[in-house]
């Protein structure tokens, strides 16, 4: 009779070694993909309160008096409750049929990223800051409206 040797079932040391790396590979992916979520949603949220802003702003301008506007809110700042950054409104008059507002808002993100052209949040165009030359601060929360004066 013969005699069957028995065979050891398990994984080598190699095996599971392998299977940590890949275990924390996928960790560290999962862990930065929620970080980045993390990171979207406070944008989302910024944009959202600084779309009101600029909103509340611009409505603030429309029902003002006409004669008062370039006085009252050209290169004129403000700010928002909850929101690290400082909005700024111009009026062109150049065409006294038709007033141009714009109103944009900039801000500073809690990993320190700066939304629009306004670097140091002081609501003036400093050295380096008009990327586009127009001689305002831009921003990607920004509204442009005319005012038609009969």
């Amino acid at each position: 009779m013969e005699r069957k040797e028995k065979t050891l079932n398990g994984f080598t040391l190699p095996e599971l070694m392998v299977t940590a790396v890949i275990i924390i590979l996928v960790f560290l992916g999962m862990l930065l993909g929620l970080i980045k979520c993390l990171e979207l949603h406070e944008l989302s949220r910024n944009s959202f309160l600084a779309v009101s802003a600029v909103k509340t702003k611009v409505e603030d301008i429309k029902n003002a008096a006409l004669t008062d506007l370039v006085t009252t809110y050209n290169n004129v700042t403000f700010t928002t409750p909850d929101l690290n950054g400082i909005g700024v409104s111009y009026v062109d008059n150049t065409n006294p049929d038709l007033f141009k507002i714009t109103v944009a808002f900039c801000w500073r993100q809690k990993n320190g990223r700066i939304v629009g052209e306004d670097q140091n949040l002081n609501g003036r165009v400093d050295g380096g800051e008009d990327a586009n030359g127009n001689g305002i601060l831009d921003s990607p929360v920004e509204i442009v409206s005319y005012i038609y004066n009969p």
